[in-house]
């Protein structure tokens, strides 16, 4: 009898302890389970907001993927896993991240039928910023306000501030979007996410030029964040907005502090630009400019180099006016960092260079012309002379004037144009730039002369018409070009035969406008197709090539112009024979 008690309690304890180590191991399979999704998700995470208001990272994508795959193991093959909320949670948040809405909302339907009040705050949330992205913006503000109103988790009270700072940003509301991010940094206690709300704010601050807010929120990151980099940017950007306010003295003190401190030794490159532009914007151009020089030796390669070459460019060409050594300064900055911010704009720079030394080595010989004179003393230049002056002129001070900021050798080119080619179309065009530089210089009146010179010598042209519109106290008795264009087109409806009639005076009167250049055409097109008269429309393709070989009409009437000519030459052949 005692064998058999003993043998029946050996069984039960065997039995007790299968059951405990089958249980163990249960415990231990969902337990690992959800714990490396959790691990998956924490990585996520961090990666999203580390690159907050960039697309989502690739190794985000494959975390959230895992965390995915992990908790719906979990909720479906241990149905008595006890943080069944957390799992669904984590599986929603990881689902909206990438844009599988549709998954988001089943997830959300299974978690509400399952655990009810448990989840009716986060199940709100949830569905708000589903909204958001299905493209319904105001009742997802709505849902997310009305959340506030309840009594709530501050870490939950912050995440939909941080919602809702979201949804604006997208909205480009930026104001109501930087407001509910300082609400949520306010709120927030995890010190490494509240460095990364103020990282926001002050990079969106900076951005939008609300250097204010950004200098608080930089202050915050200096103090919060768990990122060297960000840390080391927050310092960069505290100094460039004391210059940017016009704090001078406190930014350089603050510079000449930061470059004796070996933990600034990370962007000592950076402080020493910041150093370059202080001087440059007092002024102090010769401390500016060796001061990039000895960034340019010292930190070879960089993206530091790269600007500091690009601002030496600027220095030989705003200060110095040297362009062959702008032209060695504009290419290294590509030589030295690819990726630089100034790459593409030294390229332009470039451009600009070559093509002004191009034309500026056809000015001395053009100048030698016209100090040419008859034993009359008069200009010994042509009217095909004065075209080809005229077109160098221009294009040097279109390129000073415009492009390099140089208005007064802009101005003596445009002098120069009016002078010695008095003849040459680009005349009226060299007078409205000339007018307008004026204007902009604060000298109306001599500006009003030239407008009304124009105005008088060329009512025809689009110069002309622009004057007369913006200045109602200039006007002409003449129509012009533009005005007959209209009436002619107008009177085509009604009588085709006085409508030529009248594109034919635009053409016989103006050789400058665009709407010379229409009425040309139309009389051809119209000779071509409807009259065919072969000979009158080449004549006026001709007339196209010949005053507007630039316009739009100019390619089309080089073809036809082709083809009637063979047409011609064709049955002259044909007729001799």
């Amino acid at each position: 009898m005692t064998n058999n008690r003993i043998y029946s309690f050996s069984q039960t304890a065997i039995l007790l302890l299968a059951l405990f180590i089958i249980s163990c191991a249960n415990f231990k399979a969902y337990f690992n389970t959800f714990y490396n999704a959790e691990v998956y998700f924490e990585k996520a995470e961090k990666s999203r907001l580390e690159n907050r208001g960039d697309a989502l990272p690739k190794i985000a994508k494959t975390h959230y993927e895992k965390v995915i795959e992990k908790t719906r193991t979990t909720l479906d093959d241990f149905p008595e896993f006890d943080r069944r909320k957390s799992a669904y949670l984590m599986m929603i948040q990881s689902q909206f991240y990438l844009a599988k809405y549709g998954d988001a909302n089943r997830t959300l339907s299974e978690m509400n039928n399952e655990l009810n009040d448990e989840v009716r705050e986060d199940a709100v949330f949830w569905t708000a910023m589903i909204k958001w992205k299905e493209g319904k913006v105001q009742p997802a503000i709505n849902d997310l306000t009305a959340i506030l109103l309840n009594d709530m988790h501050m870490e939950m009270e912050a995440k939909v501030h941080m919602a809702i700072a979201e949804i604006y940003f997208d909205q480009q509301m930026k104001t109501q979007s930087m407001d509910y991010l300082e609400k949520a940094a306010e709120i927030i206690r995890d010190p490494i996410e509240k460095g990364q709300i103020y990282y926001r704010i002050a990079d969106l601050s900076f951005s939008d030029e609300d250097y204010d807010r950004a200098l608080s929120a930089y202050q915050q990151v200096i103090k919060l964040s768990q990122t060297n980099k960000q840390i080391q940017e927050g310092h960069l950007r505290s100094v460039q907005i004391y210059r940017l306010q016009g704090q001078l003295d406190l930014a350089t003190r603050t510079i000449k502090e930061m470059l004796l401190d070996e933990n600034y030794s990370t962007i000592y490159s950076d402080l020493e630009l910041e150093l370059a532009k202080l001087y440059q914007q007092q002024g102090m151009y010769v401390e500016a400019k060796n001061r990039l020089e000895s960034i340019v030796q010292d930190y070879q390669q960089t993206i530091a180099s790269a600007e500091a070459y690009y601002m030496l460019g600027q220095l030989s060409i705003n200060q110095d006016w040297d362009t062959e050594a702008a032209l060695k300064q504009f290419e290294m900055v590509s030589k030295e960092h690819k990726q630089s911010l100034y790459a593409s704009s030294a390229k332009i720079r470039l451009k600009e260079i070559k093509a002004y030394q191009k034309i500026y080595s056809e000015y001395g010989p053009w100048m030698e012309r016209v100090a040419q004179v008859d034993s009359m003393g008069n200009s010994t230049l042509t009217f095909d002379d004065e075209i080809g002056l005229s077109t160098v002129l221009y294009g040097l001070a279109e390129l000073e004037l415009f492009h390099f900021s140089r208005r007064d050798s802009g101005i003596i080119y445009l002098d120069q144009l009016i002078a010695f080619a008095p003849s040459a179309p680009l005349v009226p065009k060299a007078l409205y730039a000339k007018s307008t530089i004026l204007s902009e210089m604060g000298d109306d009146s001599t500006a009003n002369v030239i407008k009304q010179r124009i105005v008088k010598l060329y009512p025809k042209t689009d110069y002309a018409m622009a004057i007369i519109q913006s200045d109602s106290s200039i006007a002409t008795e003449k129509s012009n070009s533009d005005h007959q264009l209209v009436s002619a087109e107008a009177q085509w409806e009604i009588d085709p035969i006085l409508a030529m009639d009248n594109y034919k005076e635009i053409v016989s009167t103006d050789t400058v406008s665009e709407a010379s250049a229409k009425a040309a055409y139309f009389l051809a097109h119209q000779y071509d197709y409807e009259f065919i008269r072969p000979d009158s429309a080449i004549k006026y393709y001709e007339w196209v090539l010949k005053h507007h070989g630039g316009s739009e009409q100019a390619a089309e009437a080089q073809k036809r112009a082709v083809v009637l000519n063979t047409f011609l030459a064709d049955t002259t052949d044909h007729n001799a024979n």
